[in-house]
């Protein structure tokens, strides 16, 4: 098992990589080594727990994931608790705000952008067994560092490009260009406050920004590995039909 004073040796010998420009798979292969995705490719599930900060307002949410693609969110609201969930290749939610606790079915491009978040190892792994299209664009700056760009366009031809950082090899922006609701829309997620969690790196802030302006943020507080998620979780909840009353004779 890779300790930390491992990872560290590792991370070390990619400094001596930075004064050369790199090809698409070495750059990658540097992200897997810093990041631990093989490690993490090993796990079965994961609980992480945080807040969300809109508009001043601070919301607890817990999502749990059961691989390869299971996934669900919670958030409370006033007593009662907001669900969202993805699970081979459908989704469903509880919205208590539209006044039903029924589970509704997500659809189009919102049920799209809930499978690629319900992939926690991201797409750049193993990218080409996924079905995407992968590209080394070329170096850029990035808040004053320098980054490898590559982008990446996935089945539905939507597109992200990632920023890399050139000496520490995580990523530190994505960008997407996604079609929702007929028209295309670019948002930028940067990330942050990297720190190690078992035999792998996560990123524990994201800033969630649209034209320009950040619309969210995204704090992981604590991060379970490997614990007991019971599969049922991802099943839609089936409404209980109403008792049929005895017909008069």
């Amino acid at each position: 098992m890779k300790t930390l004073t491992t990872f560290f040796i590792a991370l070390l010998f990619t400094f001596s990589l930075n004064a050369q420009d790199l090809s698409l798979d070495e750059v990658l292969a540097n992200y897997y080594e810093v990041m631990g995705l093989d490690q993490l490719d090993e796990v079965s599930t994961i609980v992480m727990k945080g807040k969300s900060v809109n508009q001043g307002m601070e919301n607890p949410f817990t999502m749990t994931f059961l691989r390869p693609d299971k996934y669900r969110l919670e958030v409370p609201i006033q007593g009662q608790t907001m669900v969202q969930v993805y699970s081979d290749g459908e989704a469903w939610m509880i919205a208590p705000w539209t006044g039903s606790l029924e589970a509704k079915d997500i659809t189009g491009d919102q049920l799209k952008g809930m499978e690629k978040q319900a992939d926690i190892i991201g797409e750049l792994y193993n990218w080409k067994d996924k079905g995407y299209k992968v590209e080394l664009v070329g170096k850029d700056e990035f808040e004053g560092t320098e980054v490898y760009k590559i982008k990446s366009i996935d089945k539905n031809e939507d597109e992200t490009m990632y920023f890399v950082d050139a000496e520490n090899f995580v990523i530190l922006k994505e960008e997407t260009t996604a079609t929702m609701r007929g028209e295309e829309v670019t948002t930028e997620t940067v990330s942050s406050d990297f720190k190690p969690v078992g035999d792998f790196m996560m990123a524990h802030s994201f800033s969630v920004n649209y034209a320009g302006q950040v619309v969210s943020q995204i704090l992981i507080e604590e991060v379970i590995i490997d614990p007991e998620v019971d599969a049922s979780l991802f099943n839609k909840p089936v409404t209980s039909a109403t008792e049929d009353t005895p017909s008069d004779k």
